[in-house]
């Protein structure tokens, strides 16, 4: 690429160390989501931020799928409901180990714990057979997690769908990715429900000085 191609770094944006310190100890993984869907313009602003992570050998492998129908970010959350169903009556220990039966069963009851009724899913995905792939895609999703945090949107990782995704074919029929290619992280993103202030405890940095 030629230096005039790339657009020049504006230092008077760029955050001070205390601002990069609080943006990121301030992010929370966000469960309780509005109805309110999030603007088209908005979710591929996040992902254009998000195409700026590193890759292994700048290959950049990363595709995106956008869930982007509320409706139908609910029926891929049944499917997920449906595979844990599997799980139970034919591996049940796993599905002990994994406490499906408390997921079924707030589904049950109407409580969806799967997507959280979050109005949207991005998925990253890549072709499976590169080696780079898993990383690129966690990194990728990383990045679009504080993308949507500085646009005063909630996200989480979706999980139990990511699983799903690899391992229940009805669900890899739903999400249809291309030949080869495999879901390496499903995000949940919309409007938060609720706003937070104050930053949660975490547990000492084990570090190890050599």
């Amino acid at each position: 690429m030629k230096p005039e191609e790339c657009a020049p770094v504006n230092k008077k944006l760029l955050p001070t160390a205390d601002q990069v310190k609080l943006f990121l100890t301030a992010r929370r993984s966000i469960r309780t989501y509005k109805k309110q869907p999030v603007e088209r313009a908005t979710l591929s602003d996040i992902i254009d931020t998000a195409r700026y992570a590193p890759t292994g050998m700048n290959m950049q492998p990363v595709n995106w799928l956008v869930i982007e129908d509320a409706n139908e970010v609910s029926r891929l959350a049944a499917l997920v409901i449906d595979w844990m169903r599997h799980i139970i009556k034919e591996k049940p220990e796993m599905a002990k180990s994994m406490n499906m039966n408390r997921f079924v069963a707030a589904w049950d009851n109407g409580e969806d714990r799967i997507c959280r009724g979050a109005p949207h899913v991005i998925v990253a995905h890549a072709q499976g057979a590169l080696s780079n792939a898993q990383s690129s895609c966690t990194i990728a999703l990383t990045y679009l997690e504080l993308a949507a945090f500085s646009k005063g949107l909630g996200a989480c990782w979706a999980g139990f769908f990511n699983r799903a995704a690899n391992l229940y074919p009805p669900m890899m029929e739903a999400l249809n990715l291309p030949d080869g290619h495999q879901c390496f992280g499903a995000m949940m993103v919309g409007y938060p429900q609720y706003q937070y202030h104050r930053i949660p405890l975490r547990k000492k940095a084990a570090i190890t000085w050599r």
